[in-house]
């Protein structure tokens, strides 16, 4: 076989962004040896995904992973065409995202992260996404509620789409830093939970959903990455599962039967692997 260089794909995402469901899900499909890609040799540590996979096996949500964890899961994996690629998937606390902003810091953990990364896959929940207003769809305010805006003092808060650009960019700085090369990652940016957005907009390419939602980010995304990025949609669960209540359905059919991506072309694809195909730009 073939031997392809090593990928790291790093997988950035905040809380209850999706990411670690997403992890066991995938890990799940690999076990089972039926997707684009298998195990080529079991991984010599699965405490990344060992809480996930047993929760989901037991038709429950694995909740948040832990503020300060980070851990990281190798696999060594196989095509079908018999090309053999090593991937390391990193695992951590959400808000360790959330602290890259607000203290713009990168800690040593990241930057290593950073150094050797080959691809970032962006979670971001688009049903997180406030709605665009403006005066169209909005109208004008009554002067009383223009009058008690103008009393309240609420702190500056980023919105979504600076949010996430402020965070590129300052990975993006990070890497270059700490590589000490200009080469960027591929980017893909995963819309994840779909199942939770409206039936309008389940029509629509994920890159079109991304525009609408969040438009000042979109077009960050599109003039740095101009040629090496890529947005899916992802529903790694197929609903929404609780942390107490077993979901019995989900048990009886097993994890497996559930989840689905979307391809940047807007295919439901039943097969999780393929997101790997995806990261390595073999889409």
């Amino acid at each position: 076989m073939e031997q392809q260089k090593s990928e790291h794909i790093l997988i950035i995402g905040g809380p209850d962004a999706g990411k670690t469901h997403f992890g066991g899900q995938l890990y799940g499909r690999l076990q089972s040896r039926l997707g684009a890609y298998k195990i080529t040799s079991p991984p010599e540590n699965l405490t990344v995904f060992k809480e996930v996979l047993e929760n989901l096996n037991e038709g429950r949500s694995a909740g948040h992973t832990n503020v300060s964890a980070n851990e990281v899961l190798e696999l060594n994996l196989a095509d079908s065409e018999g090309g053999v690629t090593s991937l390391r998937f990193p695992d951590y606390g959400g808000e360790q995202v959330n602290t890259i902003v607000t203290d713009r810091r990168v800690n040593k953990v990241w930057v290593d992260q950073l150094r050797v990364s080959t691809s970032w896959m962006l979670f971001i929940r688009p049903d997180r996404l406030p709605v665009i207003e403006d005066i169209v769809n909005r109208g004008l305010p009554e002067q009383e509620i223009l009058e008690q805006r103008s009393k309240e003092e609420t702190p500056m808060k980023l919105s979504a789409s600076a949010f996430y650009t402020e965070l590129l960019q300052i990975l993006l700085y990070a890497q270059k830093t700490a590589a000490g090369y200009t080469d960027q990652p591929r980017l893909v940016v995963a819309l994840s939970c779909w199942d939770l957005i409206e039936e309008v907009d389940k029509k629509k390419r994920p890159v079109e959903v991304l525009k609408e939602k969040a438009p000042a980010l979109s077009a960050f995304i599109e003039s740095t990455w101009p040629q090496n990025h890529v947005v899916i949609g992802l529903s790694s669960t197929e609903r929404t599962l609780s942390l107490t209540e077993a979901d019995m359905d989900f048990v009886k059919r097993g994890p497996e039967d559930f989840g689905f991506l979307i391809t940047p072309q807007g295919v439901l694809e039943k097969d999780l692997t393929v997101s790997i195909k995806i990261l390595l730009g073999k889409n």
